[in-house]
């Protein structure tokens, strides 16, 4: 931590920094993972305008923007980036218009769809703006089982019928038309499979084994129909950070989306054969030492989006400190106890966030760090004054 502290010696805390270095080699691990395949950037795991282009600039097969919400992808198009997938339905109508504009004046925006009153309601305002909307199906490649849902709950077509139905439906709007195919492999992209229960961790690794086939039996026939129907259809999406090995040996699958793994949060260390490096994180002010072996930071409380457990709390990266379980990472300051007297009163103390884009919710700025030099910052989504959910 002592080239981060001497770097970093001139910045207020608490603030949130990126490891350049450490960033650039996940860059090349991630590259040589998407094999052949373009790759979309997800932009709700970076939610920084400078970041998005630094990653632009620096991955190989570049292919476009995975965004999350409609009102990001006008920000976004404002500022000169184009070529989007808006990764999940929107129903807003000012500005999903505003979106439709953009079409109009020459960007690539593709909608997301997996039923009828999505696409309805979309084909009208598409309509009342004299254009045709592309929209990207997206189905589900989730697995139920008798004992537990393993996947997410997000598309409602879960098997062929449904989707030569919903081929047909849209087929009959006259400002809708189909380019695109999405098949997240959520159980593999988003579940750790090494988790600190062992017997969860071997349950885990089998569902997603058995997963793999069933995942790549729908894409796969979904692709071959929807290429039989139409022949509009300019990509294929799938899989995340955490699938990308099996997903770019996929041969249904024309682009990969990457998003997490450029910064390795603390969830990717309950993966299984990572490369990846972490890359950004936070630091805070140690202001309080009420015993020998307690020290408390200033703020902390950044937990991570997802189900209630240990695992979204920030992981500590300064050594030989652990949080107390009746206090956790608190609102405004956080507890930390030493394995040894070993920290004090005006120290830095180091933390990488759970999730990776969450992080930048909490700051204004992201402050670079390279071979132990400060190279100036980039402003979050925050920082511009942006906030989109």
């Amino acid at each position: 931590m002592k080239q981060y502290n001497n770097a970093f010696r001139e910045i207020e805390r608490p603030f949130a920094w990126v490891d350049l270095e450490q960033l650039d080699a996940n860059i090349t691990t991630l590259s040589l993972l998407a094999k052949d395949k373009k790759v979309r950037i997800a932009t709700k795991s970076i939610r920084s305008f400078g970041m998005l282009e630094y990653l632009q600039e620096n991955m190989p097969y570049f292919n476009g923007w995975m965004t999350f919400t409609a009102q990001e992808t006008v920000y976004l198009a404002e500022r000169g980036l184009d070529n989007f997938l808006i990764g999940y339905p929107v129903m807003e109508k000012k500005v999903v218009t505003e979106a439709c504009e953009w079409v109009h004046k020459g960007k690539s925006i593709t909608f997301m769809v997996d039923d009828l009153q999505q696409a309805g309601w979309l084909n009208a305002i598409a309509e009342s703006q004299d254009i045709v909307a592309s929209v990207c199906i997206d189905i589900n490649l989730s697995l139920p089982t008798p004992f537990v849902y393993f996947g997410t709950r997000r598309s409602s077509i879960t098997n062929m019928e449904q989707f030569l139905q919903f081929i047909e439906q849209l087929q009959a709007m006259r400002n809708i038309k189909i380019t695109g195919l999405m098949g997240y492999e959520a159980q593999l992209a988003g579940v750790g499979n090494a988790p600190n229960n062992m017997l969860k961790g071997v349950v885990i690794r089998q569902l997603q084994k058995y997963s793999k086939s069933k995942i790549a039996d729908f894409r796969r026939r979904t692709v071959f129909k929807l290429k039989q129907e139409i022949d509009t259809i300019e990509f294929v999406n799938g899989g995340g950070t955490g699938s990308l090995d099996f997903t770019a040996t996929s041969r249904e699958v024309t682009e990969v989306t990457i998003g997490s793994g450029f910064y390795k949060p603390g969830l990717f260390d309950f993966y299984q054969k990572s490369e990846l490096q972490p890359a950004a994180g936070f630091a805070l002010r140690a202001t309080r030492k009420p015993t020998v072996d307690t020290i408390v930071c200033h703020g902390g409380g950044y937990l991570a989006s997802g189900p209630i457990d240990k695992e979204r709390q920030p992981t500590i990266v300064s050594p030989g400190l652990t949080f107390y379980p009746t206090e956790g990472a608190g609102e405004v300051q956080t507890p930390l106890k030493m394995q040894a007297n070993s920290y004090d009163i005006g120290d830095t103390i180091y933390f990488r966030h759970a999730k990776a884009g969450e992080l930048c919710e909490r700051f204004n700025e992201l402050h670079l760090v390279r071979k132990g030099k400060y190279k100036g910052s980039y402003k979050t989504y925050r920082g511009d004054s942006q906030c989109f959910l």
